[in-house]
């Protein structure tokens, strides 16, 4: 029998075979190429790349990599040549894995009545080891709320606190509630909190968890995603980016941990969440030390980011570039749920992989090349931290300030039929005058952030460009449901606390691959405008992002 994904690449064929060779350059106009963009073909793109034969697409992983010689085919198929080296499909991004040796990392709170010892795992974990194999502080501690300097805010977590030499604790993927959702969400920045406790002096980084936090990213979750995908890509000196800084140690403490390391203080552990709870945490020099060595074990990966480009035919503006971005990578391998332990990814983000090579395909069929070039990224390492698209960022195959917007996939996928798209992060940029009109010719309605407490704008790849003051959006199938009686945005949430990062993230789904062609149809509509214009996207006037990494452009 054949397997499903034999028959996924044969239905491909097929559909290439029906348009007469279509999918070659110089053939069809805007309007075919739209009508041309099917639900066959994209349920085809994710049975081959959720089939259990690439085993959950890890990083570095057999599966991952047949997955990218996969996206190299289909592009070049599609028309398009190699944007990375040497006009290869192919950027090879160097990682390093590191995995904490649990049995001899140690975590001790001294306090005048004795010394504590944590376990590693249940009471703590070591995060952030790539750089040294092994390493150790021993110093007093300083509660410094959120961990937050926002001066545009008028907020600083560290006004009238020494921390030079000492260990910062704070709370983790959290900001003031205050906040407008975007800013807070860059502020609950992981590396975000980094550099600024580094910039502080201090030399050590605990995190730990409100209650709040808890709900939105439970312990046993959080160690799971730590032990599996504890990457950092590695500079041209071999060195992990991000951590080149004087940060010795770096944690999170889960809620037995945080009683042990505030048990006795004032402000007790309880006041501390009361006021995360308000937006105002207390701020407070502890009366204990702790002592913390860790082991590592590092294992250099290479994993590849695919990039294709579309040449424009304008003379000057083909030396600019409209970026789609979409990440290749899932968990892998990793805990049974059921007997199953094939992380397949097929909503995420085989989804968004078959979108982006729909759209690229539409692209490639056109008889007339957009003015701008287009280039397709399909990305490794997001689920790491976004490695693959951030090293891209830091390392482009084309000039960085010739990259005009970035239009990134993340999802790309729904259970039921929906009437609207979500573009996160429009709302900074001129990019929404583009998403409305675009969104009209299709017949979307375009609907807000339906949750912009989660902040979702800087956490996907999309914010690896914005950090490089590129313009940018995520774009997602809304939740406005054609069925009669169904709740959209319930059906979501149930499936986030259900099947996301899970192995019943598979093709038995009941996925709308309409819904998905529209929404290609739709981004393939906007890249082309934005290609075809001659005034390239900007920040709007005063907009937070814009002001913060605008000038990298």
């Amino acid at each position: 029998m054949l397997s499903p994904a034999f028959c996924s690449v044969a239905l491909l064929w097929m559909i290439a075979s029906a348009t007469g060779g279509e999918t070659n350059p110089g053939r069809i106009g805007m309007e075919e190429a739209t009508e041309r963009i099917w639900p066959e073909a994209v349920r085809a793109h994710l049975e081959f790349l959720a089939d259990d034969l690439l085993e959950g697409r890890g990083t570095g992983s057999r599966g991952h990599k047949l997955a990218v010689k996969y996206l190299r085919a289909q592009c070049e198929a599609s028309g398009l040549r190699g944007a990375a080296e040497g006009g290869s499909f192919f950027q090879r991004v160097p990682l390093v894995r590191a995995t904490v040796e649990e049995k001899v990392t140690t975590f001790e709170v001294k306090a005048a009545d004795g010394t504590k010892r944590l376990v590693y795992g249940t009471d703590f974990v070591a995060l952030d080891t790539h750089r040294d194999t092994e390493a150790g502080v021993s110093a007093g501690v300083v509660f410094a709320g959120f961990g937050v300097t926002a001066p545009e805010q008028g907020y600083d977590d560290y006004a009238g606190l020494d921390v030079t030499g000492k260990i910062v604790a704070m709370f983790g993927p959290e900001a003031p509630s205050s906040f407008p959702p975007a800013v807070r969400a860059y502020y609950s920045d992981g590396d975000v909190k980094r550099a600024n406790a580094v910039a502080h002096g201090a030399i050590g980084l605990l995190g730990i968890l409100s209650p709040a936090a808890e709900k939105r990213l439970p312990w046993a979750l959080f160690l799971r995603q730590v032990r599996f995908n504890s990457l950092r890509w590695l500079d041209a000196n071999g060195q992990p980016g991000g951590l080149g800084d004087s940060l010795k140690i770096s944690g999170l403490l889960n809620r037995s941990g945080a009683e042990v390391l505030f048990s006795g203080e004032r402000p007790t552990l309880g006041e501390v969440f009361a006021g995360a709870e308000k937006g105002a945490p207390p701020r407070f020099v502890l009366s204990k030390s702790v002592a913390v060595k860790f082991r590592s074990r590092h294992e250099k990966v290479e994993s590849d980011n695919v990039v294709a480009v579309l040449e424009g035919s304008d003379p000057v503006l083909k030396r600019e570039y409209v970026l789609y971005s979409t990440h290749v990578d899932h968990l892998g391998i990793a805990d049974a749920v059921d007997g199953d332990s094939i992380y397949n990814g097929a909503m995420d983000n085989a989804g968004g992989c078959a979108v982006l090579l729909e759209v690229a395909r539409a692209f490639g069929a056109l008889h007339e090349r957009p003015r701008r070039s287009v280039i397709f990224l399909f990305v490794t390492a997001e689920e790491a931290g976004f490695l693959g698209s951030d090293y891209f960022a830091c390392h482009p195959t084309v000039p960085r300030g010739q990259i005009v917007a970035d239009i990134n996939f993340d999802g790309a996928t729904t259970l039921t039929p929906v009437s609207d798209v979500v573009a996160f992060g429009s709302e900074h940029s001129s990019l929404r005058t583009a998403i409305q009109r675009a969104a009209n010719r299709i017949g979307f309605t375009v609907s807000p952030d339906p949750l912009p407490e989660e902040g979702i704008f800087v956490r996907s790849d999309q914010f690896s460009f914005v950090k490089k003051g590129t313009p940018a959006t995520m774009l997602a199938l809304g939740f406005k449901s054609t069925r009669p009686g169904v709740d959209a945005l319930a059906v979501w949430k149930q499936w986030l606390v259900t099947v996301y990062h899970s192995p019943k993230d598979d093709m038995t789904q009941p996925i709308c691959y309409e819904s998905s062609a529209q929404l290609a149809r739709f981004a393939f509509r906007l890249g082309h405008a934005i290609a075809m214009e001659t005034e390239r996207p900007r920040w709007n006037d005063g907009d937070f992002f814009g002001k913060k990494f605008g000038a990298h452009r």
